[in-house]
């Protein structure tokens, strides 16, 4: 098993470093990675290899037991001759070979109730797995927008800062030529300054936003790895009620289906240990011979052809009164089952708002992206303004740099509100349609 573990992850880090050393890599693409390296989703795939593995062992309980058995026997002093059943006193030697079986009958229908309660948990472990993808998935998809968010706002800051330093370097050489004071110099550079330091923090937020993609694709970080853009595209969720896609993803989703299996599988676990009540019967047998030294008359092979001898025994159980065990353990998993129940009522409850909150944050998204947008292009005029009256000479440095970082913040708040929507759709997209759409 460790080695096929072995095999299989060293596959997978194989997969991932073809896959990045093309160099741009695709939202697509890491969800493929993620698939095979992230951590949590392997566990819950063990977890779902795990249950089907307790299924096969509750289907192998209804088989007959088989076994072969022998033994060897030293005897001295006075003892019953295995052969002759008389009492002699020597040292001898007796050897016994035989098969058995055991079989079980009826048992109340105890392992078919296992047997039912092992699919349905089985079948809730693969709805689990793919939820746990899917829960993966949506932090992947939040840290790839966030990266290229962070991207964005990095390379407008490396613009902001491109900009000033061309404003230095035009009032440095109307210093030079004595039509501008050496203060307007000194605050070009002060806000040239500012600049930089907004450009060091956005690499630092993209950087960051970097790490945190490769850290769920279980990979160390690559900085020459660029992330290709998503696609930003319309959803009916802009329209449709919470209520209805509620509706919808209810009857979709995994981790609904999952906590129903597991809710319905204490039905059968219940019924499971009532069947301990109930008369068991099962049926046995063995065949067996033996050789005893004793016997010197004939051989070890005449003697076990002599000596065969077997059995078949049918055995009924009735219990009567089990220290008043059975009661206690059906009310704890009736418990158990109440605690299932109030599970899927709180999955169904985080599902709910979770599309409420997304429905209402996709139409906030959507205006506060327009009002960004509308106000970039006021703002961007007010900035152009600024900087002719700046470099006419009839506005103040002042003027020009309350223009200018209005300007920025208009343009961050844009590309944030972009990527926001971008987002924001895709996870309602999903919960639109029960599956991703890369």
């Amino acid at each position: 098993m460790k080695t096929i573990q072995l095999v299989i992850a060293i596959g997978a880090l194989a997969f991932s470093t073809s896959v990045m050393a093309q160099k741009t890599v695709s939202l697509k693409e890491c969800v493929s990675i993620l698939e095979k390296n992230n951590l949590t989703y392997r566990e819950s795939q063990l977890q779902a290899r795990g249950a089907s593995a307790q299924l096969q062992q509750n289907k192998s309980q209804q088989l007959p037991q088989i076994g072969f058995n022998a033994g060897q026997n030293l005897n001295f002093g006075r003892s019953i001759d295995r052969f002759t059943n008389g009492y002699i006193d020597q040292v001898y030697n007796t050897n016994y070979v035989g098969v058995g079986f055991q079989m079980p009958l009826f048992q109340g229908f105890q392992i078919q109730h296992q047997i039912q309660q092992g699919i349905a948990l089985r079948d809730a472990a693969i709805k689990n797995q793919e939820a746990t993808l899917n829960q993966q998935i949506i932090r992947l998809l939040q840290a790839y927008v966030q990266v290229l968010a962070t991207e964005a706002l990095h390379k407008a800051a490396q613009e902001q800062v491109a900009s000033s330093q061309q404003q230095v370097e035009r009032v440095e050489r109307q210093v030079s030529a004595g039509t501008v004071g050496q203060n307007m110099l000194y605050e070009i550079k002060a806000q040239l300054a500012n600049d930089k330091f907004d450009e060091v923090t956005a690499r630092n937020n993209e950087q960051l936003a970097r790490l945190s993609v490769f850290q769920l694709l279980n990979l160390p970080p690559d900085g020459t790895v660029t992330f290709a853009p998503v696609e930003s595209r319309d959803v009916a969720a802009t329209t449709l009620s919470a209520e209805s896609i509620y509706e919808d993803a209810v009857k979709m989703l995994p981790e609904i289906k999952s906590s129903e299996l597991r809710l319905g599988s204490f039905a059968s676990q219940i019924k499971a240990v009532k069947a301990n009540n109930l008369p068991s019967l099962s049926l046995s047998g063995n065949f067996g011979a033996f050789y005893a030294s004793s016997n010197a008359e004939r051989s070890y092979f005449k003697q076990l052809d002599a000596t065969r001898n077997g059995s078949l025994s049918l055995g009924l159980n009735v219990p009567i009164m089990g220290r008043w065990q059975i009661r206690p353990r059906v009310e704890t998993v009736k418990v158990q089952q109440q605690v299932a129940e109030n599970q899927v009522s709180l999955v169904k409850q985080q599902l709910r708002q979770a599309i409420e909150q997304g429905t209402q944050l996709l139409a906030a998204t959507i205006d506060r992206y327009a009002a960004a947008k509308s106000q970039v292009e006021s703002l961007r005029a007010n900035f152009g303004a600024a900087e002719s009256r700046l470099t006419a000479g009839t506005a103040s440095v002042f003027e020009y740099t309350l223009a200018k970082a209005n300007l920025a913040r208009a343009e961050a708040n844009a590309i944030r509100s972009n990527y926001e929507l971008t987002l924001q759709r895709q996870i309602m997209d999903f919960y639109q349609k029960g599956k991703w759409e890369f």
